[in-house]
């Protein structure tokens, strides 16, 4: 037995502290009372047996929502602002479409990634919720930097591409519409703007041109001949139901995978019937025929047995094999039970033992919304694909783990496979001189001296020919910024969507 939601066990603490004080003060409560009270609170706890998971196959298409940051997507004519607006539609996409992968990347006259495809929707409402506009000064678009990373972010044949913007400043979008059309993206252009326009905010009333003027930002419908020609459509306004029905009938088969999803038998209705019967007998002649205090300590010696029973000796043999060194026994105790925290330690232990296949597919079908834990979960997932020579999806993964939470172990080990080519040779420091802790993926109770196969928090070193110059890259490369609790984009990458490549003069 397990239970799903455990933090209102803790609320089960006032049966024993009130106890404690009814014979102190002489306190009397009806006991079928308290014992209503605690089988309620146990039923929110929402007890379950585990069952044997099931494999969904599932196929979908690659989106990548592509988002003008401009100045001028700072104009209030789409309340609260234009940019605003687009979080606001991209957040409602990508929480109502759980089967297509999204990417997201930002755009002034440089573009960038934000996301590389994923299907993990909190990580891309996080990371998109911590761009700061206030970063950015450029005020050009250039929207063929945008078509062309999108071309590069998927290797489907016809990518969806979502294009918010307010239309941008160049007067012809000819030669982006023909690189749309040859390139097979599909482009639906939602047009964050209105025909009359707005001001836009600046340090003193709003922004002037050289000449003193107020510049005034409209929106430009040449961009739609993007969306003509590419086969795609032009929305007018933050319509989300219109961008959703036009992903719905455009979607593909651009990918095509399985997960495993866990199941539970839930008993949460058995507490609950209990405590309804409880609150019944203590209004009735029912209730004085049997000591309420005896049935809610037998109550709660079933509760303990059942929630222990079934695990305890299966997670003690597995960490006393992790103790002693033996992973693969340690594996094979925790494989014995499909709750989280087994499979999770379970994948540990493979991972010391040095199947890194294994343990990855293991930390794949791990599923949580706690984003402290599924940065742990990316970390480990970027481990073991470093171990297996994957350095994109290990740079993906990393990346993941740094934008849900910042920690040095995976900025060093994302800077060390900067550049790395798959199947370069992976030096890998010894246990003794790692500078990094092996607690990430180390099984609750294993103490800090067990031996151990492979750093869980792995940090390594790629070997490669000028190594003053990749040393000097590496050490110019972005870090993440802890600010506020939650990663941001660096100095760095607003450096890069700053670059000017366009004529920036009369931008308007």
């Amino acid at each position: 037995m397990m239970f799903l939601s455990p933090i209102w066990l803790w609320a089960l603490v006032i049966v024993p502290a009130y106890l404690w004080s009814a014979r102190r003060y002489g306190w009397h409560l009806q006991g079928w009372l308290l014992f209503s009270v605690a089988m309620i609170i146990l039923s929110l706890s929402r007890p379950a047996f585990p069952e044997k998971p099931v494999t969904v196959e599932e196929s979908g298409s690659d989106v990548i929502l592509a988002v003008d940051v401009s100045y001028s997507m700072r104009g209030t004519d789409i309340a609260p602002t234009r940019l605003d607006a687009a979080k606001e539609v991209l957040a409602a996409i990508v929480r109502a479409d759980r089967r297509d992968r999204f990417g997201v990347l930002a755009h002034t006259t440089s573009a960038i990634v934000l996301s590389p495809l994923t299907k993990d929707t909190e990580l891309l409402l996080h990371l998109f919720s911590s761009l700061d506009e206030s970063q950015i000064i450029t005020k050009g678009t250039n929207v063929m930097s945008a078509l062309e990373l999108a071309r590069k972010m998927s290797h489907a044949k016809n990518p969806l591409v979502v294009l918010f913007t307010d239309g941008g400043d160049e007067p012809s979008y000819d030669k982006e519409a023909a690189f749309a059309a040859e390139n097979g993206l599909k482009v639906c252009v939602v047009m964050l703007a209105s025909a009359q326009g707005s001001t836009l905010p600046a340090d003193e009333g709003s922004l002037k041109d050289d000449k003193g003027h107020l510049v005034v930002s409209s929106r430009n419908d040449a961009i739609g001949v993007i969306a003509e020609q590419s086969g795609g459509r032009l929305i007018e306004g933050a319509d989300v139901s219109a961008v959703s029905e036009w992903i719905e009938r455009e979607r593909g088969d651009d990918f095509a995978g399985s997960t495993t999803i866990a199941r539970y038998q839930e008993l949460y209705y058995v507490p609950l019937v209990l405590a309804l019967l409880a609150f019944v007998a203590a209004f009735t002649v029912i209730g004085e025929k049997i000591s309420p205090r005896l049935a809610l300590i037998l109550a709660f010696i079933g509760i303990g047995a059942n929630a222990g029973a079934l695990e305890y000796p299966y997670m003690a043999a597995g960490k006393y094999a992790y103790v002693q060194g033996d992973f693969e026994r340690a594996a094979s105790w925790y494989g014995r039970l499909d709750s989280p925290e087994a499979r999770y330690n379970r994948a540990c232990s493979l991972y010391k033992a040095g199947k890194y296949s294994e343990a990855l597919a293991l930390f794949r079908n791990i599923r949580s919304d706690e984003p402290e834990f599924k940065s742990r979960l990316y970390y480990n997932i970027g481990n073991c694909q470093i171990r297996l020579k994957e350095f994109e999806n290990a740079r993906n993964s990393l990346l993941k783990s740094l934008t849900l939470r910042y920690t040095k172990e995976a900025d060093d080990n994302l800077r060390a496979i900067r550049g790395a080519e798959e199947q370069q040779t992976l030096n890998v420091r010894k246990e003794k001189n790692d500078r990094f802790s092996a607690e990430e993926n180390k099984p609750t109770g294993a103490p800090k001296n067990s031996k151990e196969g492979g750093g869980s928090n792995m940090q390594s070193d790629i070997a490669s020919s000028g190594s003053g110059d990749a040393q000097k890259k590496a050490q110019g490369a972005p870090r993440f910024s802890t600010s506020q609790g939650k990663a941001q984009l660096g100095s760095k990458q607003y450096e890069l969507i700053n670059q000017r490549s366009v004529h920036e003069t009369k931008p308007w």
